[in-house]
């Protein structure tokens, strides 16, 4: 019978790693022609785009080993979560520099990483639980 305790878990690390090297290549490939629509530095959206990718190639990597790290799993819900903070405090403190295209791109890419942390972190618990099961 297949383990199937660790499925939700490894989909929606690998639907974090599409959002975020997408995310990455379209920082690099547009960042000229994002920057004055959103009033973000060209060179910010650069960096952002090549620590994006660095990031995406982590969680691709963590969801497709058998056995899964659980360990691995929840530095990346944690770095979702200091992502989405770290959103949060871009807005306060920096959001008036900003375009509403902006914050409103920002806003929305910190709702996505929210859920994505979110069913990282119930896939997790289903993890625990079936371990837990089995003992």
């Amino acid at each position: 019978m297949k383990d199937t305790s660790s499925h939700l878990l490894k989909t929606s690390l690998l639907i974090n790693a599409v959002f975020s090297a997408t995310s990455g290549v379209a920082c690099l490939l547009f960042a000229d022609s994002l920057s004055p629509w959103t009033a973000i530095p060209s060179w910010i959206l650069y960096s952002l785009g090549v620590g994006l990718l660095i990031f995406a190639a982590d969680v691709a990597v963590t969801a497709t080993r058998d056995p899964l790290n659980p360990l691995f799993a929840k530095i990346i819900v944690g770095s979702d979560i200091a992502w989405v903070v770290a959103s949060v405090g871009v807005l306060i403190f920096f959001g008036a520099q900003l375009t509403l295209a902006g914050q409103l791109l920002i806003e929305l890419v910190a709702i996505v990483v929210a859920v994505l942390a979110t069913v990282q972190a119930v896939g997790l618990r289903q993890m625990r639980d079936a371990a837990q099961a089995t003992v």
